[in-house]
């Protein structure tokens, strides 16, 4: 019965682990390879050799996008992931995510607003 118990616990114990463990994409890894890891993309699109896999981040609203894996020719060539449980193994072309307190201290969280016009514009003369 013991021997039960601990197969049992270790088994939850090691679930857990894989749970909490971040799942890694790796450069040159398959469209098959990716999906298995990290299951079926929101939205799938390509553009000549190029497949772009798109996945829930969590935090669209604040970081404005969504999780993506590039491929070419089949094969990862650059991830970019603001979920905390997806990471990339190779060198992402996406800067790291800032926190929104440090963008709104040096003002680039706030956009421009649009110019003024001058002066009315004037109608054609007929």
């Amino acid at each position: 019965m013991r021997f039960i118990v601990s197969v049992l616990a270790i088994a939850v114990l090691a679930t857990t682990a894989a749970a909490q463990s971040p799942a890694t994409v790796d450069p040159g890894m398959s469209q098959d390879q990716v999906v298995a890891t990290l299951g079926k993309p929101l939205s799938e699109h390509s553009f000549r050799s190029f497949t772009y896999l798109f996945y829930r981040s969590g935090c669209e609203k604040t970081c404005g996008m969504n999780d993506l894996v590039v491929l070419d020719g089949g094969h990862v060539v650059d991830a970019v992931f603001r979920s905390s449980n997806r990471t990339y193994s190779g060198t992402s072309s996406s800067p790291k995510m800032i926190p929104a307190a440090a963008a709104a201290k040096h003002g680039s969280s706030r956009a421009a607003p649009p110019p003024k016009p001058d002066k009315k514009p004037t109608p054609p003369n007929r």
